[in-house]
């Protein structure tokens, strides 16, 4: 007698992971867009999708429909390791060699991953799916965003595709795992802008300090070059310049033109007291004071632009927090 797929709706998934924290216990979850010729739905009885999924669920995993081209798989005692098995198990029996499917793409997510949340396990989840369309692979992990699995260019092309709010909660999300204070990057992202709109920069230059500060640590979590087979076909024309300019902005490109010191160099104050602050996970004003004048003096030694350190110096506390202590 075939087993029958375990469907739930979505609270399911709060309900899972509440007991995994409780009892701390591990569970993954898995974000799976397919789209086939012939298919309406997913999980149509009787589709390829429906009877593999079947096929390789145990009874005590979960199944969510999102749309009619987006599940959640829901694998308790699974940590992210094992929900990477399963999902190449996925993929290499999904990918039928009748050419029905049109595209399959899986994006994992785990509690131990730094997920404590329903809504941030589900949005993770969507995030690495999402992810994974842009870097065009089956299979991606929330963990790639902290890792160095991912050359620089590819991350920014893939954070370049993720909507503005998507954008703003994987950063908001490598705050938590990294234990940041909570909102720093996006306080620090607007009061960049701000400081950016007084030195006159550019629309598109503000965008791009704007997006480097919300994604500070990409330089360091990510390999430098790009990979042997690395392209960028789902980038438009457009979004190919920007890519070029945002890989102009990193720390590890050479010759800046002068049109751009000024701009860098208020990348450079702004990334050098985000990286001061990790160790405080709720520093006190006189902590942060401290981090930037040491800081300024240190970029004023370096002969930082005269400009861009009086625009920072003259900063408060609470422009840099969303609730200042």
């Amino acid at each position: 007698m075939k087993k029958s797929l375990p469907t739930h709706n979505q609270g399911s998934i709060q309900q899972e992971l509440l007991r995994a924290l409780r009892y701390h216990r591990p569970l993954s979850l898995l974000a799976i867009t397919a789209e086939y010729s012939t298919t309406p739905s997913l999980l149509s009885a009787g589709t390829r999708f429906h009877d593999i999924l079947r096929k390789h669920l145990r009874n005590t995993d979960i199944v969510a429909e999102d749309t009619e081209t987006r599940v959640y798989l829901l694998l308790p005692e699974t940590p992210i390791e094992g929900s990477l098995i399963l999902a190449n198990r996925l993929v290499r029996d999904l990918v039928s060699p009748e050419g029905l499917l049109k595209s399959l793409h899986i994006g994992l997510s785990a509690i131990d991953e730094g997920v404590y949340r329903a809504d941030d396990l589900i949005s993770t989840a969507i995030i690495s799916n999402m992810a994974a369309q842009s870097a065009g692979r089956p299979i991606f992990s929330i963990a790639t965003f902290r890792d160095k699995s991912l050359s620089l260019s590819a991350m920014v092309a893939v954070a370049l595709n993720l909507p503005v709010d998507d954008l703003e909660e994987l950063s908001a999300f490598l705050e938590r795992t990294r234990h940041e204070p909570e909102g720093i990057r996006k306080s620090a992202s607007e009061l960049a802008v701000r400081l950016s709109k007084k030195l006159k920069l550019d629309d598109d230059t503000q965008e791009i300090v704007r997006f480097w500060i919300l994604m500070h640590d990409l330089p360091r979590n990510t390999t430098p070059a790009p990979g042997p087979d690395e392209t960028l076909p789902h980038l438009s024309r457009r979004k190919k310049a920007f890519h070029a300019s945002l890989m102009n902005y990193s720390t590890l490109a050479e010759n800046p033109a002068k049109r751009e010191a000024k701009a860098r160099a208020l990348l450079d104050v702004f990334t050098a007291v985000l990286q001061e602050i990790e160790a405080y996970h709720n520093p006190t004003q006189e902590i942060f004071e401290d981090i930037l004048r040491k800081v300024l003096a240190s970029c004023k030694d370096r002969g930082m632009d005269k400009q861009v350190l009086a625009l920072v110096q003259k900063t408060s506390s609470a422009e840099w927090f969303s609730y200042p202590s």
